[in-house]
């Protein structure tokens, strides 16, 4: 065994960022199971684009939908802050807006984007339990060359 054992047991102590790299990779594949599969059994997921939690298969449908409209996606780890099971995790993610349309969207624009944020991500010996992102929904539409206008 590679890493440590929780004394008394036989649960291995897995490092919250090996979770967290787990689930960048699953990402990164395009691979909506993937990305399920590096969650714990019953993980929500909260992304400023949904109107609530997902998990499961609609986390795995939102994975492809995203994939689908920017083929080239990637997620880049810019920083990442572990505080006992919590993780705060900076990344920026760059694409074009090539493939199918977003949901609620106007089809593709061909523009590209590259959009800081932020996932505060929690995790326990069964991985990753939860994760909330949180980016300007605003500039990412401005940058995908999505008419956005605010009533005012």
């Amino acid at each position: 065994m590679t890493g440590s054992e929780i004394p008394g047991t036989q649960t291995p102590i897995v490092s919250p960022t090996r979770h967290v790299a787990a689930y960048v990779a699953a990402w990164n594949s395009h691979d909506g199971a993937a990305v399920v599969a590096s969650l714990a059994p019953g993980a929500t997921y909260v992304d400023p684009l949904l109107p609530g939690p997902v998990s499961g298969e609609g986390l795995a449908s939102y994975v492809a939908a995203l994939a689908a409209a920017v083929p080239d996606l990637t997620f880049l780890e810019e920083e990442t802050i572990v505080e006992a099971d919590r993780v705060a995790l900076a990344w920026l993610v760059t694409g074009s807006y090539t493939g199918s349309a977003l949901p609620g969207l106007p089809g593709p624009t061909g523009a590209a984007c590259q959009l800081h944020g932020v996932d505060l991500i929690d995790v326990g010996p069964e991985g990753i339990r939860s994760v909330v992102g949180h980016f300007d929904q605003l500039a990412m539409l401005r940058q995908l060359g999505v008419d956005v206008q605010i009533p005012g």
